[in-house]
Protein backbone atom coordinates (compact mmCIF):
# COMPACT_ATOMS: atom_id res chain seq x y z
CA UNK A 1 0.00 0.00 0.00
CA UNK A 2 1.19 3.24 -0.92
CA UNK A 3 -0.29 4.88 1.74
CA UNK A 4 0.94 3.82 5.04
CA UNK A 5 0.99 5.20 8.94
CA UNK A 6 4.14 7.45 9.49
CA UNK A 7 4.13 8.90 13.35
CA UNK A 8 5.18 6.64 15.99
CA UNK A 9 1.56 5.99 17.56
CA UNK A 10 1.48 3.77 13.87
CA UNK A 11 -2.01 5.99 13.00
CA UNK A 12 -2.99 7.06 9.61
CA UNK A 13 -3.36 10.76 9.37
CA UNK A 14 -5.47 12.05 6.92
CA UNK A 15 -3.00 15.16 6.71
CA UNK A 16 -0.53 12.50 5.94
CA UNK A 17 -2.85 11.23 3.11
CA UNK A 18 -3.75 14.66 2.02
CA UNK A 19 0.19 15.64 1.40
CA UNK A 20 0.50 12.06 -0.53
CA UNK A 21 -2.31 12.89 -2.71
CA UNK A 22 -0.95 16.71 -3.34
CA UNK A 23 2.15 14.89 -4.10
CA UNK A 24 0.68 11.96 -6.45
CA UNK A 25 -1.56 14.22 -9.03
CA UNK A 26 -1.86 11.30 -11.11
CA UNK A 27 -3.23 9.34 -8.14
CA UNK A 28 -6.95 8.10 -8.03
CA UNK A 29 -6.92 9.73 -4.73
CA UNK A 30 -5.84 12.99 -5.82
CA UNK A 31 -8.35 12.56 -8.93
CA UNK A 32 -11.04 12.04 -6.16
CA UNK A 33 -10.31 15.47 -4.34
CA UNK A 34 -11.79 18.69 -4.78
CA UNK A 35 -8.24 21.12 -5.20
CA UNK A 36 -10.57 24.09 -6.66
CA UNK A 37 -10.69 25.78 -3.09
CA UNK A 38 -13.49 27.76 -3.71
CA UNK A 39 -15.76 24.31 -4.99
CA UNK A 40 -14.24 22.60 -1.89
CA UNK A 41 -15.72 25.74 0.20
CA UNK A 42 -18.78 25.54 -1.16
CA UNK A 43 -19.39 21.81 -0.62
CA UNK A 44 -17.93 21.90 2.98
CA UNK A 45 -20.35 24.55 3.36
CA UNK A 46 -23.63 22.61 2.02
CA UNK A 47 -21.94 19.50 4.27
CA UNK A 48 -22.29 21.66 7.36
CA UNK A 49 -25.90 22.72 6.60
CA UNK A 50 -26.96 19.57 5.78
CA UNK A 51 -25.81 17.86 9.41
CA UNK A 52 -27.28 21.16 10.83
CA UNK A 53 -30.68 20.67 9.54
CA UNK A 54 -30.73 16.95 10.18
CA UNK A 55 -29.32 17.87 14.09
CA UNK A 56 -31.75 21.01 14.83
CA UNK A 57 -34.98 20.12 13.25
CA UNK A 58 -36.44 17.93 15.66
CA UNK A 59 -39.40 17.17 17.92
CA UNK A 60 -38.79 18.88 21.59
CA UNK A 61 -38.37 15.17 22.82
CA UNK A 62 -35.36 14.99 20.33
CA UNK A 63 -36.61 12.96 17.42
CA UNK A 64 -36.02 13.61 13.77
CA UNK A 65 -38.42 15.65 12.18
CA UNK A 66 -37.19 15.26 8.83
CA UNK A 67 -35.33 13.19 6.63
CA UNK A 68 -33.08 12.34 3.29
CA UNK A 69 -34.62 9.32 1.21
CA UNK A 70 -32.86 7.88 -1.67
CA UNK A 71 -34.67 8.92 -4.00
CA UNK A 72 -34.37 12.21 -3.41
CA UNK A 73 -30.44 12.20 -2.98
CA UNK A 74 -30.14 11.55 -6.68
CA UNK A 75 -32.09 14.80 -7.61
CA UNK A 76 -30.10 17.91 -8.02
CA UNK A 77 -29.98 19.04 -4.78
CA UNK A 78 -31.42 16.53 -3.19
CA UNK A 79 -33.77 17.36 -0.19
CA UNK A 80 -35.55 16.44 3.05
CA UNK A 81 -39.45 15.18 3.38
CA UNK A 82 -41.52 15.24 6.87
CA UNK A 83 -40.76 11.99 8.77
CA UNK A 84 -44.64 12.14 9.43
CA UNK A 85 -45.04 12.17 5.59
CA UNK A 86 -42.71 9.48 4.81
CA UNK A 87 -44.20 7.36 7.49
CA UNK A 88 -47.94 8.28 6.14
CA UNK A 89 -46.96 6.57 2.13
CA UNK A 90 -46.01 3.26 1.82
CA UNK A 91 -43.09 4.01 -1.25
CA UNK A 92 -41.43 6.58 0.90
CA UNK A 93 -41.99 4.85 4.07
CA UNK A 94 -40.33 1.23 2.31
CA UNK A 95 -37.90 3.38 1.02
CA UNK A 96 -36.57 4.80 4.48
CA UNK A 97 -36.85 0.95 5.26
CA UNK A 98 -33.89 -0.12 3.17
CA UNK A 99 -31.89 2.82 3.39
CA UNK A 100 -31.68 2.06 7.25
CA UNK A 101 -31.26 -1.71 6.36
CA UNK A 102 -28.65 -0.31 4.07
CA UNK A 103 -26.80 1.67 6.36
CA UNK A 104 -27.08 -1.22 9.06
CA UNK A 105 -25.44 -3.21 6.81
CA UNK A 106 -22.29 -0.55 6.17
CA UNK A 107 -22.12 -1.01 9.96
CA UNK A 108 -22.12 -4.83 10.50
CA UNK A 109 -19.54 -4.68 7.80
CA UNK A 110 -17.69 -2.50 10.06
CA UNK A 111 -18.28 -4.25 13.43
CA UNK A 112 -18.87 -7.49 12.50
CA UNK A 113 -15.92 -8.98 14.62
CA UNK A 114 -17.45 -7.90 17.85
CA UNK A 115 -19.43 -10.42 19.07
CA UNK A 116 -21.62 -8.88 21.70
CA UNK A 117 -23.50 -7.27 18.65
CA UNK A 118 -24.10 -11.07 17.16
CA UNK A 119 -27.56 -10.73 18.68
CA UNK A 120 -28.28 -7.25 16.82
CA UNK A 121 -27.19 -8.65 13.44
CA UNK A 122 -29.60 -11.47 13.67
CA UNK A 123 -32.68 -9.68 14.70
CA UNK A 124 -31.55 -7.04 11.23
CA UNK A 125 -31.53 -10.09 9.82
CA UNK A 126 -35.06 -10.72 10.28
CA UNK A 127 -36.36 -7.78 9.49
CA UNK A 128 -34.32 -7.76 6.06
CA UNK A 129 -35.86 -11.36 5.38
CA UNK A 130 -39.65 -10.09 6.02
CA UNK A 131 -39.12 -6.85 4.23
CA UNK A 132 -37.72 -8.48 1.38
CA UNK A 133 -40.91 -11.07 1.31
CA UNK A 134 -42.94 -8.47 1.51
CA UNK A 135 -41.27 -7.27 -1.46
CA UNK A 136 -41.92 -10.57 -3.26
CA UNK A 137 -45.27 -10.59 -2.29
CA UNK A 138 -45.90 -7.25 -4.14
CA UNK A 139 -44.04 -8.36 -7.23
CA UNK A 140 -45.94 -11.27 -7.44
CA UNK A 141 -49.49 -9.46 -7.31
CA UNK A 142 -48.72 -7.31 -9.86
Amino acid sequence: MAIQATDADNILRPEAVHKWAKNHPRSALYKAITWDVDKAAFEYQLSQIRRLIVLNITSENGEPQIVSLPIDRVKPGGGYRSINDVIADKKLSASLLQDALNELARVQVKYARIQELTSVWNAVAKVRSKFASKGKEKRAAV
